[in-house]
């Protein structure tokens, strides 16, 4: 074989390498942006399956049977004296403030010196280890009221009874049904409206207008005929605006 065609086969053969090397650089090319694209769709997808395991649910915000009012207030008594009282099942204050002063509403209530808005609200939620326990026990007090006002009292001070400790789960619709039927007497209508939730909407929008608009930043909070009172001069006040009416 002549010299120049030995010169003619290498460039044929190394334009055939050449040609392998373009093919196989498009081959790897093209695999790389395939699975580039599986894993843009697989990292989005579990973020939208993560948003959507994790998305707040939404309630129906249904109206109370028992008498309430347009700040979601349950209302207690008929009195002219008006108290507004905003809790939240999971806070020790108010477990304290309900301790010091439960006797003493009870007694006003009862010979109709005032009227008492309970306010249950959920902003402590947060601490309750992702139960969402201050909705919950605020949701199964409402029901509680739709049996009557003495029955949203008393299933009040059994709650704070029994009160869990924040930064824990708080307690289960279980134990919170539990509390109701042993310790207050509440009856199997009161159970199915905790076990199906159906307070939870109007407990949320409560709790959004507590915050909002009626400028309430912590529990508890107490106003009496509309102006915000000290917790520690609470009796005073409402003893007052009651000698005044």
């Amino acid at each position: 074989m002549g010299k120049s065609n030995r010169n003619t086969d290498r460039r044929q053969a190394a334009e055939a390498l050449r040609r392998q090397q373009a093919a196989e650089a498009r081959r790897r090319k093209i695999v790389f942006g395939v699975a580039i694209g599986a894993a843009v769709v697989l990292i989005g997808g579990l973020l939208a399956w993560g948003i959507w395991m994790n998305r707040e649910p939404e309630y129906e915000v249904q109206d109370p049977a028992a008498q309430v009012t347009d700040t979601f207030g349950v209302q207690i008594g008929d009195g002219p004296v008006q108290v507004d009282l905003y809790i939240d099942y999971m806070c020790p204050a108010c477990n304290q403030f309900e301790s010091a002063y439960a006797e003493q509403i009870q007694s006003w209530v009862d010979d109709g010196s005032v009227t008492v808005n309970y306010h249950p609200l959920a902003i402590l939620d947060r601490l309750s280890a992702g139960t969402e326990y201050s909705s919950r026990a605020a949701a199964a007090a409402v029901c509680a009221a739709d049996v009557g006002e003495q029955q949203f009292l008393d299933y009040t001070l059994a709650l704070y009874a029994n009160q869990p400790a924040e930064n824990t789960s708080g307690l289960s619709d279980a134990e919170l049904i539990a509390i109701g039927t042993d310790d207050v007497g509440l009856g199997a209508d009161w159970k199915s409206c905790v076990e199906d939730e159906k307070y939870r909407g109007w407990v949320k929008e409560g709790n959004a207008s507590a915050t909002g608009e009626q400028g309430v930043s912590g529990t508890p909070t107490a106003k009496v005929n509309g102006e915000l009172v000290e917790n520690s001069a609470f009796a005073d006040e409402v003893q007052a605006a009651i000698d005044a009416s």
